[in-house]
C-alpha cells in the first residue's frame, strides 16, 4: 500500500514541452525557411518534438489546443470542420486564419486540415502574421510540420491503441537507408475505428462513428550538392456526423440529438511534394513542387430535427499545383543572413451542393412566406406546390491563380539583430455559379391543374488581390535569452459564399410564381444577393514585443500583441429564413493579449505552463441597420487558454523495465462568446488527463485517461432554420497505447 501511495502521489506529474530536442544532429528534412531553432525567433512559438507528440498522445492538430497559448481547434461536426481560433481569430467556414506546411507543402484545402498524425517528427506552430516568407492564410500563424525521414531513423515501429469509446488504431511504418546514408526510403500506415460518443435518439444509433485510413511513402536521395525528398501521402475518411442537440430558450433546456436524416462525411486526398535543394558554396537553393488532390462528400439533415425540412449534399473535387523557389544565405557566421524567393500556385475546385427541399421546409419556409401577403386579399387561398420534396441544383466552378515574390534579410549587429521582410501577394479567382429548379405549383383561386416552372440562377463573380504585406522586427540577446519587438502585416483572401445560393434561390422561385401571377413580391432581389456572395480580404497589423529567458533546468517566455483587424471574415446566418451559412466582413476589430510558457526540469521532474489571454472585440462593425456590435466581443473563440502540467521520470535501468513515466496536465479554456450580441457564452471549463507510461527496451505502453472529471461542455452554436444548436464536448475516455520498435 506503500508503494501504491508513492505511485499516486507522482501521477501529479507532465509535461508541455515548448523547447523540441532535435531526434539527431542531420539536418535532412528541416524546415526550408524555418530557424531550426526557434527561440531565437522575433515571434512567438511553440515547438513539439517526437518524443512529445507520442508521450502526450498527440494525435491530430486539435491535440495542441490549448497546449499552445491562444490556440484552439475545437472538436465538433466531422472532420471537414477544421476550424482554428488563434489570438481571437478564426474562421468556421472557407480560408482558415492560419497556414498548414507539411514537410515544406502548403496545404491549400483547410478540409485536409484535420488528419491522422503518421510518425511526425516535429511540429512548430508560430503565432502571428507570418505573411513575408508563407504567404497565403498566415495571418494568424503557421503550423509546420516535418514527417520523420529515413535518413534520420532506420528501423521498423509498430503501434496499437485502444479506447473506452470504444475506439481503436493500428500503424506500422519501415525506415531504412543504404550504408552511406545516400539514399533512404520510408512506408507507412496508418488504420483507426471509431464508434462514437454520441447516440442519435431518431434512429438508436451513434452519429459519430467512422473509420479512417492514412499512409505515406519517402524517398530521400543525396547526390553532390544536391539533396532530394519525394513524399507522397494519401488518406480516406469515413465518418457520421453531427452531434447537435437543439436547444430550447424559454426552457433553457438542451433536446438531445434527433435528426431523421442521413448526415455523412467521407474524404479521399492525395499530396505529392517534391523538395530539391542545393547547398552551394555561397548561397542554398531550393524548390518546392506539389500536386494536391481531395475528393469530399458531405450529407446533412441541415435543420437537424425529427421534422423534414432540407437536406444539403456537398461534394468537391480539387486539384491544385504548386511551386516554389527560395535563395538563402549559405554562410551562417554572416552578420547578414537574407531568404529571398517566389511562389506560385493554381487550382480548380468543382463543387456540387444540391439542396433538397421536403414538405416541412416547402411550408414554413417557401409557401408560408409567399402565401403571408395573399391571404391578406384571399384568406381562402394561396399558392399550393404538389411534390413533398424538389431538389435545387447548385453547380460552382471555382478556379484560383495566385503569385508572390517575397524577401527577409536579418542584420546581426553585436548583441542585436534587425529584420525586414516583404512579400508582394497577388491572388485572383473566379466563381461560376449555375442554379436550377423544377417545381410544380398551382394558385388555387384561378389555377384548376399544377403548372411546371423552371427556375434557373447563373452567373459569374470575380475577386482580385495584390497586397503588399510587410514586417520589421529588433531583437536583443543577452547571456540567457532575448527580448524582441515585432509588427507584421497580415492578410487572408477574399472568396465566394457558395453557401446562401440556397436562400438566393428561395426568393427567385418566389419572385418568379409571383409574377407569372401578376403580384409583386418583395423577396431579396436576386441580383443583389448573388454580389453579396463576395467577401472582401482581411487584412491585420500585429505589433508585438517578448522575451525568452532560459537558464539550466529553467526556462520561460512572454508575449504581449496588439492586432488591428480590418475587414475581420466572420460567418454569419443570412437575414430571413437561415437556410444557408455566409461569410461576412466586421468593419474594424482589435485583439490585446498575453501568453507565457514556463518551464522547470528540476532532475527527473518537468513542470510546465502555456497560458494565453485575449481580449478581442468589435471596434465598428455595422450588421444592419438598426444593430452595431461595437465594444462587444468576437464570437467562437476563448479569451482564455491555460494548460498546467507535469512530468516525473522514474529512471529504473532494470532488467524488468527502463523507466516509468508518470504525467497529468489540466487544461482550461473560457470565455466563449457564441454570437456577436455576446447575449450566449461558454463559461470557463477545465479537462484533467493523465497517464503512466512502461518502457523497456524496444517495447513501450502507455495508459491514459483524458477527461478524467468527465466535465460537459460545448463546443460549438449555431442556428438553423431559426432555431438553436449546441454540440457537446467529448466525455471522460481511458485506453492504452503500445509500441514496438525494431
Amino acid at each position: 500500500m506503500k508503494f501504491l501511495s508513492l505511485i499516486l502521489l507522482r501521477i501529479l506529474s507532465g509535461n508541455v514541452a515548448d523547447t523540441a530536442v532535435n531526434l539527431e544532429a542531420v539536418t535532412v528534412s528541416a524546415s526550408i525557411k524555418g530557424e531550426s531553432e526557434t527561440h531565437k525567433l522575433a515571434a512567438a512559438a511553440s515547438s513539439f518534438n517526437l518524443t512529445e507528440i507520442e508521450n502526450r498522445d498527440l494525435k491530430a492538430a486539435k491535440d495542441l489546443s490549448v497546449s499552445v497559448p491562444n490556440f484552439y481547434q475545437p472538436r465538433y461536426g466531422s472532420r471537414i470542420t477544421s476550424s482554428i481560433y488563434i489570438r481571437g481569430f478564426g474562421s468556421r467556414i472557407d480560408q482558415p486564419t492560419m497556414s498548414l506546411i507539411i514537410d515544406n507543402v502548403p496545404i491549400m484545402n483547410k478540409n485536409a486540415f484535420d488528419f491522422d498524425f503518421l510518425d511526425i517528427r516535429r511540429i512548430d506552430v508560430l503565432r502571428g502574421p507570418q505573411g513575408t516568407l508563407y504567404g497565403r492564410n498566415s495571418n494568424g500563424g503557421v503550423m509546420d510540420i516535418l514527417t520523420l525521414s529515413p535518413m534520420a531513423w532506420q528501423g521498423t515501429n509498430v503501434k496499437v491503441g485502444f479506447d473506452s469509446e470504444p475506439a481503436y488504431y493500428a500503424q506500422v511504418s519501415h525506415y531504412g537507408a543504404n550504408a552511406d546514408r545516400r539514399f533512404g526510403y520510408s512506408l507507412s500506415a496508418h488504420f483507426a475505428h471509431h464508434d462514437g460518443f454520441f447516440t442519435n435518439t431518431y434512429n438508436d444509433k451513434k452519429c459519430d462513428a467512422g473509420n479512417s485510413f492514412a499512409a505515406r511513402a519517402k524517398i530521400d536521395w543525396k547526390t553532390g550538392l544536391w539533396n532530394f525528398e519525394n513524399t507522397i501521402s494519401g488518406g480516406i475518411v469515413d465518418e457520421g456526423g453531427y452531434a447537435y442537440r437543439q436547444f430550447d430558450a424559454e426552457q433553457n433546456l438542451l433536446k438531445p440529438i434527433c435528426y431523421n436524416d442521413t448526415c455523412h462525411y467521407s474524404r479521399t486526398s492525395l499530396i505529392d511534394g517534391l523538395v530539391a535543394r542545393y547547398s552551394g558554396t555561397a548561397v542554398d537553393f531550393a524548390s518546392v513542387t506539389s500536386y494536391q488532390f481531395l475528393h469530399d462528400n458531405m450529407l446533412l439533415d441541415n435543420d437537424f430535427t425529427a421534422e423534414s425540412y432540407f437536406t444539403l449534399q456537398q461534394e468537391q473535387h480539387e486539384h491544385a499545383v504548386t511551386q516554389e523557389f527560395i535563395a538563402k544565405q549559405h554562410d551562417k557566421a554572416n552578420p547578414w543572413q537574407w531568404n529571398t524567393g517566389v511562389f506560385a500556385f493554381v487550382k480548380w475546385l468543382k463543387t456540387e451542393s444540391p439542396v433538397t427541399f421536403k414538405r416541412d421546409g416547402i411550408e414554413n419556409l417557401i409557401l408560408k412566406n409567399a402565401n403571408s401577403g395573399i391571404r391578406t386579399v384571399f384568406p381562402e387561398n394561396g399558392i399550393e406546390i404538389a411534390d413533398d420534396s424538389f431538389p435545387i441544383s447548385c453547380s460552382f466552378d471555382i478556379p484560383t491563380v495566385g503569385a508572390a515574390v517575397f524577401h527577409e534579410s536579418k542584420w546581426r549587429s553585436g548583441r542585436w539583430q534587425l529584420t525586414a521582410g516583404l512579400r508582394i501577394d497577388f491572388e485572383h479567382a473566379r466563381m461560376d455559379y449555375d442554379e436550377n429548379c423544377d417545381i410544380r405549383y398551382r394558385f388555387n383561386l384561378t389555377m384548376s391543374n399544377f403548372r411546371t416552372m423552371h427556375s434557373n440562377f447563373k452567373g459569374r463573380e470575380t475577386t482580385t488581390s495584390l497586397v503588399a504585406l510587410p514586417k520589421l522586427s529588433a531583437q536583443y540577446f543577452f547571456e540567457n535569452g532575448s527580448i524582441y519587438v515585432t509588427f507584421a502585416n497580415g492578410h487572408k483572401a477574399g472568396g465566394f459564399n457558395t453557401q446562401i445560393f440556397s436562400d438566393i434561390m428561395q426568393s427567385v422561385l418566389m419572385n418568379q410564381m409571383m409574377s407569372e401571377l401578376g403580384v409583386t413580391f418583395a423577396a431579396r432581389n436576386a441580383e443583389q444577393s448573388a454580389r453579396d456572395t463576395k467577401y472582401k480580404p482581411e487584412t491585420n497589423y500585429n505589433f508585438e514585443a517578448g522575451f525568452r529567458y532560459r537558464r539550466q533546468s529553467f526556462s520561460t517566455s512572454a508575449t504581449v500583441f496588439w492586432i488591428e483587424g480590418v475587414n475581420q471574415q466572420i460567418t454569419v446566418m443570412p437575414e430571413g429564413s437561415g437556410v444557408g451559412r455566409m461569410m461576412s466582413n466586421a468593419g474594424r476589430t482589435r485583439s490585446i493579449g498575453f501568453e507565457n510558457s514556463t518551464r522547470f526540469e528540476p532532475g527527473n521532474w518537468s513542470f510546465g505552463v502555456d497560458a494565453g489571454l485575449t481580449d478581442a472585440r468589435f471596434r465598428d462593425y455595422q450588421q444592419n441597420d438598426t444593430t452595431n456590435h461595437r465594444g462587444r466581443h468576437v464570437p467562437y473563440a476563448p479569451t482564455a487558454t491555460c494548460s498546467v502540467s507535469a512530468k516525473y521520470i522514474w529512471d529504473i535501468q532494470q532488467k524488468w523495465a527502463d523507466r516509468i513515466t508518470f504525467t497529468i496536465q489540466d487544461q482550461a479554456v473560457g470565455k466563449i462568446f457564441w454570437n456577436e450580441s455576446n447575449s450566449l457564452s461558454q463559461p470557463l471549463y477545465t479537462l484533467l488527463s493523465a497517464s503512466i507510461g512502461y518502457q523497456k527496451e524496444h517495447f513501450s505502453i502507455q495508459l491514459f485517461a483524458k477527461n478524467i472529471a468527465d466535465t460537459r461542455y460545448h463546443t460549438f452554436y449555431f442556428k438553423s432554420v431559426g432555431r438553436e444548436f449546441f454540440a457537446d464536448g467529448t466525455p471522460r475516455t481511458t485506453g492504452i497505447n503500445l509500441k514496438i520498435t525494431i
